[in-house]
């Protein structure tokens, strides 16, 4: 037995936490393992005479496996997964606790319990999502005899209770044809969780199922049928809980020719159960494993051998030996994070194979504490994965998959005859072609020079793949089961008018080509409206003469194009989704040759501008003649090397010419009329502002059916408030917005222009005033301060005044903006004019502390 060099140097996790000078724990990597550019363990082997150097990766060394099509067998009869959306475990309970106090308003349960039990089912979830440790092999094939077929075991139903048990039946010497059956052999009260066979351990006697649910375990007697296309299925045994040490089981494994069986349950306790003359018997055969946390485990037979077997945990993996109790000799134990996810059945190599979650370990039992090789799959983190390894033509080839993927992958490694393990090619992979990602088993039928491969969904669709050696021609799996399918369409249940939902079909083909018409078509009605194209370039010129119908907006150069010519066929809901007679071939090369007259158009309009260097500023590729934008267009064609069909190129140059048609016929935009400036004077400084439209006029509201109708039909005066007419006063039609000068009406600026302004006429009363009569004493007339007069909406009634004996003349006070009003604050500050009260005393201090 030769072994590769090992790396035992081993590699520092860290510095620790309580000392910067301390080294951290040393891990020793004694395992030799492959990975992509890691360097290989090399070591010298005797070849002959002499020496040479051999390392574990010998490239091109054996065929590899082929994939053929794949067969759907079975349509799925199950639900899909219900996508539970992700809410926080506090809006679980709101909902919940709402839920109780809704329909048990009896039942006092506190939103505390409410949340505990939701936050572990949360967790228990979660684990279950990663792993189910109660969850086997559900796909089973089983070898009745030589002369007979060989059968496949699954079970149906929506939920999963019913076995089924269908032939495959061998059709000219290699063919081989599945025939189904709705009717299942055997029912159970729970869902099936694995199915085991007793074909692997001798072939030709009586086959042995067993069939473990969540409530109990059955054993299962197969024998073949005169007719030989059906089994014979007898129940030999129920086990339940009490005979396995009142633990659930996850794992069965038949040991023997007879039907014994091992069985472990959660905890990793093995029992031994027997069936002799109809009567079972369970013994304990295991040992007291300290991982007892542990739910994953797993067994493997030792070969043929009746007095041991391989048990394996998420960490360890040990062999076991009936002859000698309470011992077993540990073969591996992992002390990193990676986890076991599976263990195969030890052959007469001595070789374990085991997949983790983060290698795939090859194992020899006469070495224990060591694999004697392991590759890096490379693959996320995950506790489901498996590996199968199958024999086609002498070489070994192991298949690792996964219930979460469809991804297969394939590790070509056996033992050469320097005893050592190489790999013969590089790692590759190959997936299933089905609709489901999640699988829920998977089965292999050796055939010599073939591989089938079956895998059963989640939902209960059943595929097949066939694998052969690239050097060896094999029938395809198309014609294994190409019968099956129309079978299992007549066998499905009738819904009524539901089925139609599901499998009904249109066919948008001619609805494709009306909007996507061949070149050949576009060309033959462009050659049809030829003439309308030249006598619509002839009423161009005279359009604005000949427009019958007010034109209320403006209009671009397609827009009167559109206008000009006839009504279109197939209208659209505007008018630039509906193509003219102008969008073509003959309408580039008017444009392109400037046979348009647009000069005519301009000078016929109103009002013109021309949007192209607004166009440019975004998209410069849009600058320039008709021309020109289309060669800039070419940037977009497909590319000159790759092999572009002539209809692909022609409708390619027909599409952009198109395009900057369409750019060049939108860039003029004309108006049917033009901008009016205010005619009216303006308003008075007293007056209220009045708003005046230009282009855009409004349409007031008018109720026909009211009786004051002949008084809305004379007020043709928009009336708005006050503020949006200064507003818009101070803005002009057509000015430049920088140059406009804002000025504040009510700061420095405004005292100013007011100034400016001419003084306002003196009221009538002020006029009119007698002069005052002669005094010899003239006081000094003060004047009070200007007062920016706002014009009220009513104004002011002031009383008469009294005019006493004064030398002065009464003046007239003009109206303010606010009314005086008498102040009850008689103090100044925030307490003025309220009634202070007696301070409170401050208490003494007597003494003490």
């Amino acid at each position: 037995m030769e072994l590769w060099p090992e790396d035992n140097q081993g590699s520092a996790q860290g510095k620790s936490k309580k000392s910067g000078k301390r080294k951290g724990k040393i891990t020793l990597s004694g395992t030799p393992y492959l990975e992509t550019g890691r360097i290989e363990a090399v070591t010298l082997v005797e070849n002959g005479s002499h020496f040479e150097w051999t390392s574990p990766l010998r490239v091109s060394r054996g065929p590899k496996l082929v994939l053929g099509a794949s067969v759907e067998l079975f349509k799925p009869i199950r639900p899909p997964r219900l996508d539970i959306p992700s809410t926080s475990i506090v809006h679980r309970a709101e909902q919940g606790a709402n839920f109780l106090r809704t329909y048990f308003p009896d039942i006092d349960i506190t939103a505390e319990l409410v949340r505990e039990e939701l936050s572990t089912d949360a967790l228990v979830s979660r684990e279950l999502e990663q792993y189910d440790p109660f969850s086997g092999n559900i796909l089973e094939l089983l070898y009745p005899s030589d002369d007979t077929p060989m059968f496949m075991a699954f079970p149906v139903g929506v939920t999963g209770c019913d076995l089924n048990i269908l032939p495959l039946k061998r059709v000219e010497d290699q063919d081989l044809a599945l025939e189904p059956s709705v009717e299942p052999v055997k029912s159970f009260l729970t869902p099936i969780l694995q199915l085991v066979s007793s074909q692997s351990i001798a072939k030709g006697l009586d086959n042995f199922l067993a069939v473990r649910t969540f409530g109990s375990t059955t054993l299962l007697r197969a024998r073949s049928s005169s007719d030989e296309s059906q089994l014979n299925i007898s129940e030999l045994a129920v086990m339940v809980r009490d005979d396995v040490g009142q633990r659930p089981p996850v794992d069965i494994k038949f040991i023997s020719q007879q039907p014994n069986m091992l069985l472990v349950n959660d905890e990793g306790g093995i029992y031994k159960c027997s069936f002799e003359n109809g009567q079972k018997r369970s013994v304990y055969a295991g040992t007291k494993n300290p991982d007892s946390g542990d739910k994953f485990w797993k067994l493997a037979s030792i070969g043929s051998s009746e007095d041991g077997c391989l048990l394996s945990s998420s960490k360890i993996v040990q062999e076991l030996d009936f002859r000698i109790s309470d011992r077993a000799l540990n073969l591996l134990n992992i002390t990193t994070s990676e986890m076991l996810t599976c263990i195969e059945d030890s052959e007469k190599d001595h070789l374990v194979r085991l997949a983790s979650t983060e290698r795939v370990l090859w194992l020899d039992r006469r070495v224990p504490g060591k694999p004697l090789l392991g590759i890096k799959h490379r693959r996320n983190y995950d506790r489901t994965l498996a590996v199968h390894t199958l024999l086609i033509g002498g070489h070994h080839h192991s298949l690792v998959t996964s219930r979460k993927n469809r991804l297969v992958t394939v590790y070509d490694v056996a033992r050469s005859t320097d005893q050592l393990l190489h790999m013969n090619n590089t790692p590759y992979s190959f997936s299933f072609d089905a609709p489901e990602s999640r699988s829920s088993s998977e089965a292999f039928m050796n055939t010599g020079n073939q591989i089938n491969m079956f895998r059963l969904s989640e939902q209960g669709r059943m595929s097949c793949i066939n694998l052969t050696h690239s050097d060896t021609p094999g029938p395809a799996c198309i014609g294994l089961m190409q019968s099956l399918p129309n079978k299992t369409q007549e066998l499905r249940a009738d819904v009524g008018p539901l089925e139609a939902r599901e499998h009904s079909e249109t066919n948008l083909r001619p609805a494709y080509e009306q909007i996507f018409p061949s070149v050949e078509e576009i060309d033959a009605q462009e050659e049809e409206g030829s003439e309308t194209v030249y006598d619509l370039l002839e009423q161009i010129p005279s359009f604005w003469q000949k427009a019958d119908a007010p034109i209320e907006h403006m209009l671009t150069t397609y827009d009167i194009l559109f206008r000009a010519g006839e009504e279109p066929s197939l209208p659209s809901r505007a008018d630039f989704l509906t193509e003219t007679v102008f969008n073509s071939t003959r309408g580039y090369r008017m444009l392109s040759q400037d046979r348009l007259p647009t000069e005519t158009l301009v000078k016929g309009a109103p009002w013109h501008y021309n949007i192209a260097p607004i166009i440019g500023h975004f998209d410069e590729s849009t600058v320039g003649d008709i021309h020109t934008v289309s060669e800039r267009l070419r940037d977009f064609d497909l590319s000159p090397e790759s092999d572009v069909l002539v209809q692909a190129s022609r409708r390619q140059n027909k599409a952009r010419e198109q395009l900057a048609l369409d750019l060049a016929l939108s860039k003029d935009i004309f108006s049917p009329k033009s901008f009016s400036q205010s005619s009216q004077p303006p308003a008075d400084e007293g007056s209220s502002s009045s708003v005046h439209f230009h282009y855009l006029q409004p349409m007031p509201k008018r109720d026909y059916y009211s009786k004051d109708a002949q008084e809305q039909e004379e007020e043709d005066n928009i009336s708005l408030p006050l503020g949006v007419g200064m507003l818009l006063d101070e803005w002009n039609v057509g000015a430049d917005p920088e140059k406009y000068v804002f000025n504040d009406a009510y700061g420095i600026d405004a005292e100013s222009n007011r100034e400016a302004r001419p003084q306002r006429r003196r009221m009538s009363a002020q006029s009119q005033a007698t002069p005052p009569p002669p005094s010899s004493f003239q006081p000094e007339t003060q004047l009070p301060p200007s007062i920016v007069v706002v014009p009220a909406t009513q104004p002011a009634l002031l009383p008469p005044r009294v005019l006493g004996v004064e030398s002065q003349m009464a003046q007239i006070v003009e109206p303010q903006s606010q009314g005086l009003m008498t102040s009850t604050q008689v103090l100044p500050g925030p307490f003025g004019g309220r009634p202070t009260g007696k301070k409170k005393p401050a208490k003494k201090r007597l003494g003490g502390f």
